[in-house]
């Protein structure tokens, strides 16, 4: 690392550096080692580069004084044109060069992935098979034999299943995917392991939900709810499950954490925000951000609970479900600590989705 990044690293040890590309780093979730003992950069790929996880962590690679590798296909280049590095492929499935194209790699992290539907057709369950199963396999088995130092493969809490029914799931929890995108990340998980054998140090991740600004996902969708609905008409107000989320950036921090891991162990992690949440509680955070009441209605007679769970089963179960994680194992071996809380994830995440997509209050 040459002294202009040591230096530029010193003055942001007790404060904030955001990128160009909606994302806050803490330098210190980035190294947890006296910068005195920084390691020399590292060459690392990832695949999947220019969705919302992959652009944020290349940005954070970059900052870390790592060099990246950005794996993207030629439709997905134009939103990726602000970052550095980036090699065209024509696919994340099996057949690309694979062993060609992570030649003198270090680390390579694997996040190419369909988007989850809930009732996939035949050909999206195909992709699932072809991109997550045999893309992550054949690119374990390329890195094993080129000599990548670890892989590092994006699963998802939905492996352990949809709830976690009064229990908190930890890594020896069995498995229980419930959808065909939640078994593919398993088989995967399960080939990647097998391969390991080969001297390829595996870690796998399980996030939950993860959220930020510019996702168009579940806390989106609730935001612009919140936004457009008068409080009074929305009945979450005596919500007493727990729901796990996980902020982008403290997702970016466990990945960093996990490339500084110089064991030869397979790890399998699950990763969380440090506060597990109830809807009520998360609703009440997210319109505090957007500076309104949060005296929102309750549900006395669990009437608008049995509706929703009947006609909606699935939006049922992530409103009033609860989905417990246990982080401890990747906070004991990696010294991981998320830099960001909930409420502080949430509050960067409101006022970049207003910006962009308008909610109508």
């Amino acid at each position: 690392i040459n002294e202009y990044k040591i230096e530029r690293h010193i003055f942001n040890i007790n404060g904030l550096y955001r990128c160009d590309v909606s994302l806050v780093v803490d330098a210190r979730c980035i190294f947890k080692t006296p910068v005195n003992e920084i390691r020399c950069t590292m060459r690392v790929a990832v695949i999947g580069a220019s969705g919302f996880i992959g652009s944020s962590l290349c940005s954070a690679l970059e900052l870390s004084g790592h060099t990246v590798l950005a794996f993207v296909r030629p439709s997905r280049i134009q939103g990726f044109q602000k970052n550095k590095g980036g090699v065209l492929i024509d696919d994340a499935g099996p057949q690309e060069r694979w062993h060609e194209l992570i030649k003198d790699i270090d680390i390579v992290i694997y996040l190419a992935s369909p988007k989850p539907i809930e009732k996939p057709n035949s050909f999206q369950s195909q992709e699932y098979d072809r991109v997550i199963v045999g893309g992550a396999t054949a690119v374990a088995e390329a890195s094993a034999a080129t000599g990548v130092k670890r892989m590092i493969f994006i699963s998802s809490i939905k492996v352990n299943g949809e709830i976690s029914n009064g229990q908190v799931f930890t890594p020896e929890s069995k498995p229980n995917p419930q959808t065909k995108y939640a078994q593919a990340k398993l088989i995967a998980e399960e080939e990647l392991l097998a391969l390991s054998t080969k001297g390829l140090p595996v870690t796998i991740i399980r996030p939950p939900v993860v959220y930020g600004p510019n996702n168009k996902g579940n806390v989106n969708s609730l935001i612009n709810l919140l936004a457009s609905v008068p409080c009074w008409a929305i009945p979450f107000g005596n919500i007493k499950n727990e729901r796990s989320l996980i902020f982008i950036d403290n997702l970016v921090s466990a990945i960093i954490s996990s490339i500084e891991d110089t064991s030869d162990v397979s790890q399998l992690f699950l990763v969380r925000d440090p506060q597990m949440l109830s809807t009520t509680q998360l609703c009440k955070i997210l319109l505090a951000a957007m500076n309104r009441p949060d005296q929102l209605n309750t549900d006395p007679f669990s009437i608008f609970e049995v509706i929703i769970k009947n006609m909606l089963p699935r939006l049922g179960t992530r409103l009033y479900g609860s989905l417990k994680i246990d982080d401890s194992h990747i906070k004991s071996i990696l010294s991981w600590k998320a830099p960001f809380n909930s409420h502080e994830g949430l509050k960067m995440t409101v006022p970049m989705m207003k910006s962009n997509d308008e909610p109508r209050i």
